[in-house]
């Protein structure tokens, strides 16, 4: 048995390296690869020491450059083998960043650029006026159309007859009523008239109770100014009514004026207000400071307006 096991041991070894020490055969698939060495260069190579302290550098380098300037830099130029000359000046890296070279546009010479013309002092005649004086007020002072006046109309009558015995009745119901004198047509008429009342409620009671008794086909209420040459007395109206005083300044026959003196009077620090009056003559605009609550108020206003604007009111009732 021993023998057996012997001889397979020596079959299997031969197996394994009889085939190694054949000529030619090989057990693996892997190819030769060939190495090509380079020649080794002609020229012979040199060997330099460098000092990188400052005292081992050499003048004109670019250490002994950084030495004597702190803030100088060095540059190396790449695309060249060889150093730049000596003396030459170095490119700042900065340089490589800069931007490309401006391009000059050519401008029109300076006689045919259009030059703005020179501006003109302006005059005080040139300047606009901000706002008209005021006009004078009309006739009569400040006190002109100041007093509302209105009247019950009964008509006209070309029977004077009639138009007297008319007044006659009114007046034994205690109005005030004339019978003027008119032309009408051509023919002599009486207009008869009943009044004047301060204010429209006034005339309209008045109106309702001649109703009762006279037959008229129409009764017209009618308004009238008058000039008011003093303030109204203390008396014109009842301490029951208070804010019913004002101070007027004048009368205008257009509004636009008025409106400039009111406008005055509000800058002055006073409460100004227009109301318009219809009149024979037209229409007129009155500019008046209030109300005030009493007439002392009204005095005291009209004293401080004078001194303060130079101008003159009289007092007056607001009916």
């Amino acid at each position: 048995m021993k023998r057996l096991l012997g001889a397979a041991v020596l079959i299997a070894l031969a197996v394994i390296f009889v085939p190694m020490l054949l000529p030619g055969s090989s057990t693996t698939n892997s190819g030769s690869v060939d190495v090509k060495i380079p020649p080794q260069p002609d020229a012979a190579l040199e060997t330099r020491t460098l000092q990188v302290g400052p005292d081992g550098a050499s003048a004109g380098s670019s250490t002994a450059a950084a030495v004597a300037d702190p803030d100088h830099v060095a540059t190396l130029d790449l695309n060249k083998t060889s150093a730049p000359p000596a003396g030459a000046p170095a490119t700042s890296i900065a340089s490589t960043n800069a931007p490309p070279p401006s391009v000059t546009v050519a401008t029109p010479a300076a006689s045919a650029v259009a030059k703005p013309a020179p501006a003109r002092p302006v005059t005080a005649a040139a300047m606009p006026k901000a706002s008209a004086e005021p006009a004078p007020p009309l006739d009569g002072g400040p006190g002109a159309a100041a007093l509302a006046a209105y009247s019950v109309n009964l008509g006209i009558y070309a029977d004077h007859a009639s138009a007297n015995k008319l007044v006659a009745k009114a007046k034994q119901h205690g109005f005030k009523a004339v019978a003027t004198p008119e032309t009408f047509h051509g023919k002599s008429v009486l207009r008869v008239k009943v009044g004047p009342f301060a204010s429209r409620a006034a005339a309209e009671a008045a109106r309702l109770k001649l109703q009762g008794f006279e037959r008229v086909a129409s009764m017209k209420i009618e308004g009238s100014a008058a000039n008011q040459s003093a303030d109204a007395p203390a008396s014109a109206l009842a301490a029951t009514r208070p804010g019913a005083w004002a101070v007027q300044l004048g009368a205008f026959s257009t509004e636009g004026q008025a409106n400039l003196l009111r406008d005055r009077l509000r800058n002055q620090g006073f409460d100004g207000f227009v109301d318009s009056m219809r009149t024979a003559n037209g229409k007129l605009w009155r500019v008046r400071a209030g109300p005030f609550a009493t007439r002392l108020a009204a005095e005291a206003a009209r004293d401080k307006i004078a001194q303060q604007l130079k101008q003159k009111g009289v007092i007056v009732t607001q009916q």
